[in-house]
């Protein structure tokens, strides 16, 4: 519906049949007197664009498509272009038409949906920023018709704005809305397929690995579209893989199934030429290993190792399968750090003691309001 009005106070209605190529558009051109204010609306089967005859600036064009329709118009490729030269008014002079393109951050962009222009239609020489402040776009009618012209912001033009004909029931739940410019259609989500997109997208079937759990849920079946897979490990035994899987779009898991792997403690350490029995192997979860030292050889630690669930041996290491030699040097070490530590710990009791007796004797009640001290009595 294309209304053009006219000056005087009288209603004309004119309807005009346009054949083209591809078939029969039918326009039908109303002429009615508002007074004010002109009104363009031009009607296809998707987006609408709609314009008026009040100038203002690009801020206030924005502002009144908002209010009005959807947003100032996107021209997103030259089929738009085209569209909207074949049925705006051609004009000779400025003030011509504002368009939603803008510069932000640099950039020229899209203000209706944010998107960077990679469709461009500028003028010759164009953008220029002759102003240093054109941070906004015109388009041309007259000689350069169609063509983008940068301008500021703050001049007033003619709006030009677009408003979407996709609704919320428009398409299925399992369906996007598009909008074009001689239509709008319906098209598959990605995941599901059909005639009416009914079919969902299923992935392989998994099963828990061995020694270990998995447990499955989606909205649309536990092997489908956005359904999750979580796995879990047996005692003594440690997930290799990822822990979570995800049906994608696609018909596949974002990644390969995860496997339970037995726990393993690292490698014991033994010195001296000693051999090691293990019930399991080496370094397996419940192993239980054995150290035995060569004829003539005593083990310094010991004799027997089991590897917990949580990868560590139960028993301290390194083992030393030592001769006679190196085991009087062993023994006479411990005996020395024994009596070292004796004599630090004997006169750090006997300081807290003189302090003790030193304050009962200042205090009588210092006793009862003490615990005596913990540790060996050592002698004067």
């Amino acid at each position: 519906m294309n209304k053009i009005p006219l000056t005087t106070s009288d209603s004309v209605e004119r309807s005009l049949k346009k054949t083209t190529t591809g078939g029969v558009v039918k326009l039908r051109a109303i002429s009615v007197h508002i007074g004010v204010f002109w009104l363009i609306l031009v009607s296809v089967e998707g987006w609408t664009y709609h314009s008026d005859n009040t100038i203002m600036t690009w801020n206030e064009t924005r502002e009144w498509c908002q209010k009005h329709y959807t947003d100032i118009v996107v021209i997103h490729n030259e089929n738009v272009t085209q569209f909207l030269k074949t049925l705006l008014e051609n004009k000779t002079s400025s003030p011509y038409f504002w368009i939603g393109l803008k510069k932000i951050n640099g950039n020229w962009t899209w203000v209706a949906n944010g998107q960077i222009v990679n469709y461009e239609n500028w003028a010759d020489k164009e953008p220029n920023n002759a102003l240093t402040d054109e941070k906004c776009v015109e388009m041309y009618s007259g000689v350069n018709h169609g063509k983008w012209n940068d301008d500021g912001c703050s001049k007033k033009k003619y709006p030009v704005c677009h408003k979407a004909q996709c609704l919320n029931n428009s398409c299925s739940n399992n369906e996007l809305c598009k909008e074009q410019v001689n239509n709008f259609t319906c098209v598959c989500k990605p995941g599901f397929s059909g005639a009416r997109c009914e079919t969902v997208v299923s992935c392989e079937q998994l099963s828990a690995p061995p020694h270990g759990w998995m447990k499955c849920s989606g909205l649309y079946g536990n092997h489908s579209l956005n359904s999750n897979c979580k796995f879990s490990c047996a005692g003594g035994y440690k997930l290799s893989g990822t822990a979570e899987l995800k049906c994608n779009s696609s018909g596949a898991w974002n990644e390969p199934p995860p496997s339970c792997a037995a726990v393993e403690c690292f490698p014991l350490l033994l010195f001296g030429g000693g051999m090691m029995n293990c019930t399991e192997g080496l370094d397996s979860f419940r192993s239980t290993c054995r150290v035995q030292c060569p004829p003539g050889r005593l083990l310094l630690g010991f004799t027997e190792f089991t590897c917990r669930a949580d990868g560590m041996w139960e028993s301290s290491f390194p083992l030393i399968c030592a001769n006679l030699v190196h085991f009087q040097i062993a023994l006479l070490a411990s005996v020395v750090i024994s009596v070292f530590c004796g004599c630090f710990c004997c006169r750090k009791n006997k300081k807290a003691a003189r302090l003790r007796t030193q304050q009962e004797m200042l205090n009588p009640a210092f006793e009862a309001e003490h615990t005596p001290l913990d540790g060996p009595l050592c002698s004067a």
